[in-house]
């Protein structure tokens, strides 16, 4: 492999908007340089070894004063080290036991770190955040386990601010979309969070470079969902069977999926202010809480 130390790899930044970053510059290290064990490629381990894509994810990073950042994944600290280098306390959470020591010993004595061995899909966060002090999660997700990293730090009862993340690109696009691309995926974060893809990281970025491109999404969580929890199963049984067929119109669906009757579903529809011409991926999370109080409303009349 060509010598990449100190090289800038990469053109100046594409940016979502489609403008050119001309202040964006990545210093790539050869990863014979980088800190710590290397990568396993049967876990689907890809390090981020690009100071300006973790350079750019830091400044992302709006923890709030008196706060704290969980990292999930710290694997060989690269992005550990930038959130303490920006004076952020961190509680770095990882899972496999190789890279433990080295991260031990790389932060040993920094009185800003934790290191807790803890898999983020299933971690309790009252545990690692004392009662009180406000927090937000940023972290390089496995694009094996993202969703369900998620899902639980978005269900979890000890809520963070925010969250900074880096997942598979094409994930991050329909995590974000606008009504119009929306999926069962989007309908699901926005109930919990307002959702933004920042910017795309190419494989590059990474030891060894995966096969996809990555993003990095902010996630602004609610102070509560947006649909009480006595209401969350009624609301995702509308949700995820109205969008078996997303292209379809949205009566056809209600009809079909939901045990609605044809007319029942065009009453539900327009009593939410909701063309029953439209398709299911048309639909805001405004327009799914008010159809879930209209079914509601039309089943109980009979």
């Amino acid at each position: 492999m060509a010598e990449l130390h100190g090289r800038d790899l990469f053109p100046p930044r594409l940016s979502l908007d489609g403008r050119l970053d001309r202040h964006y510059h990545r210093i790539v290290p050869h990863p014979s340089r980088l800190p710590g064990p290397r990568p396993r490629k049967a876990l689907g381990q890809h390090f981020l070894r690009d100071s300006g894509v973790l350079a750019d994810i830091v400044a992302a990073v709006r923890a709030p004063e008196g706060g704290l950042v969980v990292e999930i994944g710290a694997g060989t600290g690269q992005l550990t080290a930038a959130l303490l280098d920006a004076g952020y306390d961190v509680v770095a959470l990882e899972i496999e036991d190789r890279l433990l020591p080295h991260l031990r010993q790389r932060f040993r004595g920094n009185p800003r770190f934790r290191l807790v061995q803890a898999d983020a899909r299933d971690i309790d966060y009252g545990t690692l955040v004392p009662p009180g002090v406000p927090f937000v999660v940023s972290g390089n997700l496995p694009y094996f386990a993202a969703n369900p990293i998620i899902r639980h730090l978005l269900e979890s009862s000890r809520r963070a601010t925010e969250a900074v993340l880096m997942i598979q690109r094409e994930v991050a696009r329909e995590i974000a979309a606008k009504p119009g691309e929306s999926s069962l995926l989007t309908i699901s974060i926005q109930v919990y969070a307002e959702a933004e893809r920042l910017f795309d990281v190419p494989p590059l970025a990474f030891e060894p470079p995966p096969a996809v491109h990555s993003s990095v999404i902010r996630l602004t969580l609610r102070p509560e969902p947006l649909v009480p929890p006595h209401e969350i199963e009624p609301f995702f049984t509308l949700v995820s069977k109205s969008f078996r067929n997303p292209r379809k119109q949205i009566h056809n669906a209600l009809a079909r999926e939901t045990g609605l009757t044809a007319e029942q579903a065009d009453e539900s529809l327009r009593a939410a202010g909701i063309d029953p011409m439209r398709r299911a991926e048309t639909l805001s999370i405004a327009d799914w809480l008010a159809l879930l109080d209209a079914t509601r409303t039309v089943k109980a009349r009979g």
